[in-house]
């Protein structure tokens, strides 16, 4: 890929990287399924990562039902994304590049085989794109990835997610989707057809936003920073650890600007990384009670391009594999955006409506005097 040192942005490289699958959105409906890139990595069989209807996570059954498949269609043909239905049952919370250009969407919970427990769909009118949106090339890590689709129809029986309302950098994560999956110690890509039939699941932590890592990264004279770049939001990078210095990335590149952040060496064999497809999909805390949607799934970044901005070699453990060990990812925060969220989906309690009946009642009681 190529970029412009001299304006280095995140969002400029994972923009690039469109093509190879790494900006998450993948074309799973297309004719070309056996050119996607796999990213979603593992260590073990790929099957050991499906998430399934009613799964505990740490203690909560169907933790990942609320996960939602999005597949649809615009002038360039079908394309696959991922989503988070939110408490109330009524609206999914996905990526702002998932929901800006469609002519037709499905939404599917509990997909498993290749069948879903629910299905509903989502016109064009009833997609709230986040108004500082600009585009995949202008806004992609700006912390402005982030859409609301409004289904036809409210899912009932499945508990939708309640919103992160605080900075979550630091914390470890379940991630979750309906993307493209390989192994991360396997230098080769994988067709959508391999495991593609299931939602997949793994975990991670948030190790830095990008705004901080990018300031830095000017200060140390790779790029020009500009801070009004992310006023929109914040974007919480991750790396994808093996549990060696050698992989660990964002630590290698704190290493020589100064150490400004710190990063672990990973989870061990529960370590993944979201996939092309993967776009839109959530991050979920746990607040010691339930699963809170803390991020948005946005784009990816292979380490083996990273690492030479920064002078270092030898971060991406299979060049070949887009979510090898050594690559990142970046992931919109809700806690950006709850105003908005708030904004779109705000349900008056019965008691609100009764009033606005009992007021608008009034109202036509007395234009109906008036005219008389």
């Amino acid at each position: 890929m190529i970029f412009n040192t001299k304006q280095f942005k995140l969002a400029a490289v994972a923009a690039a990287l469109l093509a190879a699958g790494a900006a998450q959105a993948s074309s799973g409906l297309s004719a070309d399924l056996a050119k996607l890139v796999p990213m979603t990595g593992n260590t073990s069989s790929l099957s050991d990562w499906r998430f399934t209807a009613g799964q505990s996570f740490n203690g909560v059954a169907g933790a990942l039902d609320g996960v939602a498949r999005l597949t649809f269609t615009n002038s360039e043909g079908g394309w696959g994304c991922s989503g988070s239905l939110l408490a109330g049952g009524q609206y999914v919370l996905t990526a702002a590049h998932c929901a800006d250009d469609f002519t037709k969407m499905t939404v599917e919970f509990g997909y498993q085989g290749g069948k879903a427990a629910v299905t509903r769909n989502v016109s064009v009118g009833n997609a709230f794109v986040n108004p500082a949106w600009h585009g995949e090339k202008q806004s992609l890590d700006a912390g402005s990835d982030m859409a609301i689709l409004k289904l036809d129809t409210a899912v009932t029986g499945i508990k939708g997610y309640k919103l992160s309302t605080t900075n979550d950098v630091g914390k470890d994560y379940l991630m979750a989707g309906y993307g493209t999956t390989q192994k991360a110690d396997v230098n080769s890509p994988t067709s959508w057809n391999v495991d593609g039939a299931y939602g997949h699941f793994g975990y991670n932590t948030f190790d830095i936003d990008s705004k901080t890592f990018n300031k830095v990264a000017g200060d140390n004279g790779i790029g020009v920073y500009d801070e009004s770049f992310y006023a929109p939001g914040t974007t919480y990078m991750s790396d994808f650890d093996d549990g060696t210095a050698a992989h660990n990335t964002l630590a290698r590149i704190a290493g020589v600007t100064g150490n400004k952040w710190s990063s672990s060496l990973g989870h061990g064999a529960n370590e993944a990384l979201i996939a092309g497809g993967d776009s839109g999909g959530g991050d979920f805390v746990w607040n010691g009670t339930e699963w809170l949607l803390s991020g948005v799934h946005s784009w990816g970044w292979q380490g083996s391009e990273a690492c030479p901005a920064f002078g270092l070699t030898g971060c991406d453990n299979a060049i070949d594999n887009t979510s090898s060990y050594g690559d990142l990812s970046g992931s919109t925060a809700t806690f950006s955006h709850v105003a908005w969220i708030s904004s779109v989906t705000a349900v008056p309690e019965p008691e609100t409506y009764a009033m606005m009946i009992a007021g608008l009642a009034l109202v036509g009681v007395a234009r109906r005097r008036k005219q008389a």
